[in-house]
């Protein structure tokens, strides 16, 4: 198997990644303004949590360590609406909410004895969901989400207990029945008017809701609508409220472009990451093993066979980038894959037992030719009949020598076997005005990398080599054998992917919320369901715990079987 001390290293690198990661979402959440719920690192159960300030955030450390989350309120459309503070009034109990702008003409009430139980709050909530239902079907959304805040408000026996001590002082007359919660929603900006429209849809929906309660009830909305139709009355509620209950701000209730922001920042940061670290690594100074980029064989009608290249011919550079070694080339040339490539070549032979690379010119040449993106597979043959599928065994093993009739022989997108001769260390380091565009240059070719390797796979080439958890542990324990430098390099890949694989438009991921944001913003500001956003999410999310499963488990069958977890 491997090194657990090695592989184990696995934990603190994905567990930065995904902290740098869910720290760009709570940042710019907090800048913002939006209240958040709990910094969770994991997913839950939560292990441990501590909460700094009373009403504040929650930072948690969970029992799944397979990601993290900054759970913001109304981040899934059933949070409080920005500017919502929540009343009580003594004796009548009537919890009030101000609404935001974009609800300028609903007003709710939900009312239940303060001796109710929890299937008491329960069952009046059903009853005036259907009724909704029933009654409101254009407004259906806006309602039921005013209504999802009373019945979370209700049950909560905490909230509650804070409201009757804040009002413990203030002086009213009795109202029949006295212990009655209940729940209005007016839009800070709306007009009396407005308000008294309101109350009067209000009054309407009483009367349909329970006949029983309507004495009672009409009490509670009259007196709520004497209190929001006056402004000062309103600001004292505020005044006394603020020192209990904080104002929480919706994700749901920002624009769109901060919401946007919110939902990126996270790739953003997992994408900036690598750009550091490449710039300080090459900043720094630091061995690199520096040689002679040789091609050693040349495979029959391949784009270099046909660009005049031969065995013996050193690759000096592509594109104008200078070669160190063979894994120069080969990155190099994935990030240019159909496209033409310039190659400089310094003409040479192999010579000598053993053969050994000797150049025949001391001058450069300069040729193009177009890198395969999906190269193909050849059968060794004694008789060639079709040249696009087979090559003679003579031809074949100028390529691999080692191969046999029968056999097939694999060309890379070039076509050229290479190697690198006379390796040496040599020392270097840049100053930060070079380091810096060189960390962009060396991030493009990543992606660009990336992009090939995903391109070929889709058109039938190789697989990619995607790894889950077990994959990523064992690659990680073998880099990090290497030295730091190369364990800061995979850390660097790493968050990469992880920044793209966010930003894809699939449920769960940071990409699929964005998705929605945009389909709210196409449908001209009207949001999708909450509860059929949550069942999306819910479902991508079962889906990505069933693919990292599993990938796991092919890669613990590379592991059983001795081969290696990347292909």
């Amino acid at each position: 198997m491997f090194d657990i001390p090695s592989w184990l290293l696995v934990f603190p690198v994905l567990g930065f990644l995904v902290f740098i990661h869910e720290m760009g979402h709570f940042l710019t959440a907090k800048w913002f303004g939006i209240t958040v719920k709990e910094f969770g690192f994991g997913f839950p159960p939560r292990l441990v949590g501590v909460r700094f300030s009373q009403g504040g955030t929650i930072y948690s450390i969970n029992w799944i360590p397979l990601g993290g989350f900054v759970r913001m309120v109304g981040e899934h459309g059933d949070g409080i609406e920005e500017g919502k503070y929540v009343r009580q009034k003594p004796e009548k109990n009537v919890i009030l909410v101000r609404g935001r702008h974009n609800h300028p003409d609903f007003y709710g009430l939900f009312a239940v004895p303060r001796d109710a139980s929890q299937e008491d709050i329960r069952r009046s909530y059903v009853e005036l969901v259907e009724l909704i239902n029933l009654r409101e079907p254009e407004r259906r959304d806006r309602m039921l989400h005013t209504l999802q805040i009373a019945y979370s408000e209700l049950s909560n026996p905490e909230k509650r207990a804070a409201y009757d001590e804040l009002i413990k002082n203030v002086q009213m007359e009795p109202a029949d029945p006295p212990d009655y919660y209940g729940l209005l929603e007016v839009a800070t900006n709306a007009t009396q008017q407005e308000i008294d429209d309101g109350y009067a849809d209000l009054v309407d929906l009483i009367n349909k809701k329970n006949p029983d309660n309507r004495a009672g009830m009409l009490r509670y909305a009259e007196h709520a609508h004497s209190v929001v139709s006056d402004p000062e009355s309103r600001e004292s509620y505020d005044r006394r409220l603020r020192a209990i209950v904080p104002q929480e701000v919706s994700f749901a209730s920002q624009s769109v472009l901060k919401r946007t922001i919110v939902l990126v920042a996270g790739s953003f940061v997992n994408l900036i990451f690598p750009i550091i670290v490449f710039a300080v690594m090459f900043a720094l100074p630091h061995d690199v093993p520096s040689g002679r980029v040789v091609i050693t064989a040349v495979a029959p009608n391949s784009p270099a066979e046909q660009a005049g290249l031969t065995s013996g011919d050193s690759i000096v550079a592509v594109n104008g980038s200078e070669l160190d070694t063979h894994a120069d080339l080969m990155q190099e040339t994935m990030s240019n894959l159909g496209s033409p490539t310039e190659l400089t070549i310094q003409r040479g032979v192999f010579i000598g037992n053993p053969p050994a690379p000797q150049p025949t010119s001391g001058s450069h040449e300069i040729t193009i030719l177009v890198p395969r993106v999906d190269p193909p597979e050849l059968r060794v043959v004694e008789r060639v009949v079709d040249p696009t599928s087979e090559v003679t065994l003579t031809d074949a093993r100028r390529y691999q020598p080692n191969l046999q009739i029968g056999d097939t022989m694999r060309q890379g997108a070039m076509g050229v076997m290479i190697g690198t001769y006379d390796t040496r260390l040599v020392e270097r380091d840049y100053s930060i005005f070079q380091a810096v565009p060189m960390s962009f240059q060396q991030m493009w070719k990543v992606l660009t990398l990336t992009q090939s390797s995903i391109s070929r796979w889709v058109s039938g080439g190789p697989d990619p080599g995607l790894s889950g958890p077990v994959g990523i542990a064992r690659v990680t324990g073998q880099v990090a054998e290497s030295g730091i430098s190369p364990l800061l390099q995979l850390t660097a890949i790493i968050s990469i992917s992880l920044g793209i694989v966010n930003l894809l438009p699939i449920p769960a991921l940071d990409g699929g919320r964005l998705m929605f944001v945009v389909l709210e913003f196409l449908r001209g500001g009207k949001p999708i369901s909450p509860r059929y956003e949550g069942m999306a999410h819910l479902v991508g999310f079962l889906m990505l715990i069933g693919l990292i499963v599993v990938v796991s488990y092919f890669d613990i069958l590379r592991l059983i079987n001795g081969d290696s977890v990347i292909p």
